[in-house]
């Protein structure tokens, strides 16, 4: 009778809790034949009748197939090395139950029959178990199977013994019991969604079995106090705490579900839809399609009339707008004006709640008389980005160590009460999305490296090939005279000069980025190479009514660098700075060293002094659909761009150690800061590096011209 209550209580027990596939199925079949069968024969061995004793026999006749379908299904997906065994045993086993109803349906031999059967297919899913076991690599996962294969094994033992005749009858008992744990091991593996290993179930057991006997004492030791003996034993009441806990939690989270569902449909609704949406972008690659399915999911429950979504840009200096619904939600979110929010998200990086930093100012409120303390300073500064960002909840979209994004809900009623469990669940979709973003990212890189290793096995032969028909091409209309050709003719030679000096340029930057970095390394007055640049572009800058603003610093130490690549660097940024103001602007030029530890990290692990070189403009700016791809080689937004400019540019920069920071607004104008580290133990950059550290010939001869250097064409308005 405990065999068959427990059976039908674990049953239950995944039926409310295990997810509806296929598996749980057939372990609640498994479970429903078992009870039968443990039923069954409770009431054959008290009553005698020989109708329970053929029920008990049709029901072991029975679990062959119901154990083989379970345990197939559940130690493979497609349990293909089953499906023979399985045959075999419906025809068994209807031969079986047929025979139970013929003259010797219950004569000695016919149930001699039935129960090694029984038994022969309870081992043979022991042996499939070890099948299975031979099958896994991973050794955690053979030691747990070796143990589910133990516990069975034990069962099936015990039980065969307890019904053989002789002094081993006890054994019967003690295999029930063991086959209750067993079943209790299949119903937590199955909500767990893995076998579980020795601690654990161990763990499990005894904590259950515990609880269960000290209820069983509480009930007994009440019921004598209050004067009379109780009716039913100890064991009894042990039985039904045991299967009271198995149910307590299945069927409470049942309860619950349905009371939120009755009375707070909303929230229910919220909570299911965050699910759902956490296992629905698992699934999405694709970051822009993964926004889009976010942002309508819960735009279009009514519940919010807020939501957007923002990403970090290179360099970490804000968070550019990748999608919202609703109006009012801002392009980008700068972190050094708005500070105190990035500190208390890099304090605790869990959600930032309006009501919380709201409570913190009622509380100020109501002591008027007393100097506001730190804390609410912060919190009004925390509201104040809250309701720049058109936010009632901030989930930050935490990655290893970094804040990658940011994700903003408001309630379109005003301030909404979050439950821990709706807290809980939005935590629970933004670190999906978390791993989605450094899964994109490594994605990036991983193509990154696949490119750069196709561009070093194609820059040697790609630069003989075309350089010599280029050199032939220049020299041949070069050689051409052209008074001799006539003037509309001279103009098309000059085209070609021009077009073959172009293309020569392109195989220049390509070679550039694709070759190793062996330029030398000295001492540089970094204000030198600005003023040196800034009279090469000085022309171009006059000729398109640009103004130009310099602040350079006098005190600047000296910068362990290459002159002639940081030449390149600040050419790119500064043609791009002029590109993006086609009608005039202003384009400013600073230096400064920064030595507050706000700079770079240096090699021994904490911050060092830095020098900054910051270049801005006042033109159109880069949309933030743009901002991502700027460094990408090959990315261009110009019709004559090669989009290695920008590229080559961070890599000579993060050779030397440094790094460059972008902020932009889009009509407004972009500054890229370039970020030196000057600290003495900076480390050099290495000869083994992956760029070409020396000016291509064709640069050089430019820049001697003081005609425009090569554009940083991968960048859009800066």
């Amino acid at each position: 009778m405990l065999a068959a209550i427990v059976s039908v209580a674990v049953a239950t027990s995944v039926l409310l809790r295990g997810r509806r596939v296929l598996v749980n199925r057939l372990f609640i079949l498994f479970c429903a034949n078992l009870f039968v069968h443990f039923l069954a024969a409770f009431f054959a061995r008290f009553s005698g009748l020989h109708a329970w004793l053929l029920v008990d026999l049709a029901a072991a006749a029975l679990l062959p197939v119901t154990s083989l379908l379970f345990f197939g299904h559940f130690l493979w997906k497609e349990p293909t090395v089953v499906r023979p065994y399985l045959r075999a045993s419906y025809v068994l086993s209807g031969l079986a139950i047929v025979s139970l109803f013929t003259p010797i349906g219950l004569h000695q031999v016919t149930l001699a029959s039935i129960l090694v059967y029984l038994f022969c297919v309870l081992y043979l899913c022991a042996y499939l178990a070890h099948v299975r076991y031979l099958e896994l690599s991973s050794h955690r996962e053979q030691i747990r199977l070796r143990i589910f294969q133990i516990v069975m094994l034990a069962a099936v033992t015990f039980v065969m013994l307890g019904m053989l005749p002789g002094p081993l009858k006890f054994l019967r008992t003690w295999g029930d019991l063991v086959s209750l744990f067993f079943l209790y091991f299949l119903s937590q593996s199955l909500l767990k969604y893995r076998l579980l290993d020795i601690q654990e179930l161990l763990g499990r057991g005894l904590v259950l079995m515990s609880v269960a006997l000290i209820l069983a004492v509480v009930f007994g030791v009440l019921v004598l106090w209050a004067g009379g003996s109780p009716e039913v034993s100890l064991f009894q009441t042990f039985v039904a705490s045991f299967v009271i806990l198995i149910l307590f939690e299945p069927l409470r989270d049942k309860v619950e579900g349905s009371t939120n569902l009755l009375f707070f449909r909303e929230r229910y609704e919220m909570r299911r839809k965050l699910d759902d949406l956490r296992r629905e972008i698992a699934n999405i690659i694709d970051l822009k399609q993964m926004t889009t399915v976010m942002l309508d999911t819960l735009y279009e429950s009514m519940r919010f009339s807020r939501a957007s979504v923002y990403f970090e840009e290179d360099g970490g200096a804000g968070y550019y707008l990748v999608g919202s619904r609703g109006p009012g939600a801002p392009t980008r979110i700068d972190v050094a004006t708005h500070r105190a929010f990035f500190e208390q998200l890099k304090k605790t990086p869990t959600v930032v709640l309006a009501e919380r930093f709201e409570r913190l100012l009622a509380e100020q409120e109501t002591l008027s008389d007393s100097e506001p303390s730190k804390e609410v300073k912060n919190a009004a500064q925390v509201l104040a980005t809250l309701d720049h960002m058109k936010a009632g909840i901030c989930v930050p979209l935490v990655g290893q160590n970094e804040i990658l994004g940011l994700w903003n809900l408001l309630y379109e009623s005003g301030a909404e009460s979050y439950s821990t469990e709706e807290i809980a669940r939005m935590m629970a979709v933004g670190e999906q999305m978390a791993i989605n973003i450094e899964n994109s990212k490594m994605f990036e890189r991983v193509r990154e490296r696949d490119r750069l290793a196709v561009l070093g096995e194609m820059s040697a032969g790609l630069a003989h090939e075309i350089r010599n028909p280029l050199g032939a091409i220049k020299g041949a209309a070069q050689y051409l005279d052209p008074a001799a050709v006539g003037e509309d003719a001279s103009e098309f030679l000059r085209i070609i000069i021009e077009e073959t000096d172009r293309l020569n340029l392109v195989v220049n930057q390509f070679l550039d980025y694709a070759r190793p970095f062996q330029a030398p390394i000295k001492s540089t007055a970094v204000n030198e190479v600005v003023e040196k640049t800034l009279r090469l572009v000085s022309t171009n800058l006059s000729e398109k009514g640009i103004e130009l603003r310099l602040e350079l610093q006098d005190d600047l130490p000296p910068l362990l660098a290459n002159a002639q690549q940081l030449t390149q660097v600040l050419l790119n940024l500064l043609n791009n700075a002029t590109e993006a103001m086609p009608s005039g602007g202003v384009l400013s030029v600073k230096t400064r060293q920064r030595g507050d530890g706000r700079g770079s990290w240096s090699n021994a692990g904490g911050p060092s002094a830095s020098l900054e070189i910051i270049i801005s403009d006042t033109g159109h700016g880069i949309t933030a659909e743009t901002l991502g791809r700027i460094f990408v080689p090959f990315f261009t937004t110009k019709e004559r761009g090669t989009g290695l400019g920008l590229a080559i540019s961070q890599r000579i920069v993060e050779h030397h150690g440094g790094s460059i920071k972008i902020r932009t607004e889009e009509e407004k104008g972009s500054t890229f800061t370039i970020v030196f580290p000057c600290s003495p133990d900076t480390t050099r950059p290495t000869q083994d590096s992956a760029l070409q550290g020396e000016t291509a010939p064709g640069d050089k001869e430019i820049a001697r011209a003081g005609l425009p250097f090569p554009d940083g064409d991968s960048k859009e308005g800066s």
